[in-house]
């Protein structure tokens, strides 16, 4: 017994077992509670689009294929706004590290009205070239694949607002350390999504429904419900730091702050945008392969792109938990954060790949 209590006495003393020590602090208190939502928020953004291929399925495979290549050119416009929502993150968990609630709640105000003005006229602008950027997209896909996707694209692009204002809003709230919310947010669009896209689509009752076109606008009814929600939690201020009038929307624009913004989210949009559209490049190449390649293909790739959501997520996290740091003027415990999180994100990432792979393996040989 005293050969035990000397060797844990030994082993406490040593500076690996200081640092474990100051490691798990870390994971439980900073990285974890940041690192879940973020996880399970950013599954609910995937899916979005994965459940409206799902429930067009007993449609048919055309209707599949339609909704898959949409869906290709959306995430496009979504890695996006995704993109500028992290340089908004970052400039309001930096401001607030600071204590500077009035410039972080400058950033949040400015970034989501800028967003929304922009996707309203790339809503336009897709509206006008709709057919040119679907046949760019389809290749030599049929034409009942053509104009099902194209029906599609139009219904969802007049959900972009909407979208930008829940990710930018998400990104802000975040940068906050408020995850919860996000995550209460994009999941209840996910669940309004599935249950008014069924009604629409399948009908209820005597009504037959609208069939196809169902999906787009049920889809797009649940983003504006989720943009609703948004503006009015930053408007209650669940989160005293970003309480946002309805009137702070119309105030003039602070140009530099904006810059400070579209400095951190331009070069990571311009990074995301080229990740993605690999994906919607790969999308054009399969599309003349015939119509269940082109689903198979978009079912695939949806699947592949959990194994980047663990990653995300500590990313995410990092960004907050070091931005807040930096503001505070503590350079060193925001890298030592940074390298901490670096390691984590490796040991996770060969832990998931496994399962991963086998759900891989399921949903395209059940």
């Amino acid at each position: 017994m005293n050969v035990t209590s000397a060797v844990r006495q030994a082993v406490e003393r040593t500076s690996w077992f200081k640092k474990r020590q100051r490691y798990r602090v870390l994971y439980w208190r900073e990285i974890s509670p940041l690192a879940v939502p973020i996880l399970l928020e950013n599954a609910c953004v995937l899916l979005m689009g994965v459940l409206s291929t799902f429930l067009v399925s007993w449609l048919g495979k055309e209707a599949m294929a339609g909704v898959g290549l949409a869906d290709s050119f959306n995430m496009v416009i979504m890695s996006f706004f995704a993109a500028i929502d992290l340089g908004t993150t970052v400039v309001v968990a930096f401001s607030l590290g600071k204590r500077d609630r009035r410039r972080a709640r400058a950033a949040a105000r400015q970034s989501l009205a800028i967003m929304t003005l922009f996707s309203i006229l790339l809503a336009g602008v897709i509206h006008a070239f709709g057919q040119e950027i679907i046949d760019f997209v389809a290749g030599d896909a049929t034409a009942q694949v053509k104009d099902l996707a194209l029906t599609y694209l139009e219904l969802t692009a007049l959900s972009y607002p909407a979208a930008a204002i829940a990710l930018i809003g998400s990104g802000a709230l975040r940068g906050a350390g408020t995850t919860k919310i996000p995550l209460l947010i994009n999941g209840g669009m996910n669940i309004l999504n599935i249950l008014i896209s069924s009604v629409l689509i399948y009908g209820i009752f005597s009504w037959p429904g609208l069939g196809f076109v169902g999906a787009g606008l049920g889809l797009t009814i649940a983003r504006y419900i989720g943009a609703i929600a948004t503006i009015w939690v930053l408007m209650v201020g669940l989160n005293p730091a970003l309480r946002l009038s309805l009137k702070g929307y119309f105030k003039p624009f602070n140009f530099a702050i904006i810059w400070e913004v579209m400095g951190i989210g331009i070069p990571a949009s311009i990074e995301s945008v080229l990740f993605n559209g690999g994906k919607l490049l790969t999308q054009m190449f399969v599309a003349g392969m015939g119509t269940n390649v082109i689903a198979g293909n978009f079912i695939a790739f949806s699947v592949a792109s959990l194994i980047n959501l663990p990653g995300n997520a500590l990313g995410s996290a990092s960004t907050i938990i070091t931005g807040k740091r930096l503001g505070k003027g503590q350079i060193g415990q925001a890298e030592f954060q940074a390298w901490h999180v670096f390691w984590l994100y490796s040991d996770a990432d060969r832990l998931g790949q496994r399962p991963l792979r086998r759900l891989y393996r399921l949903v395209l040989h059940p």
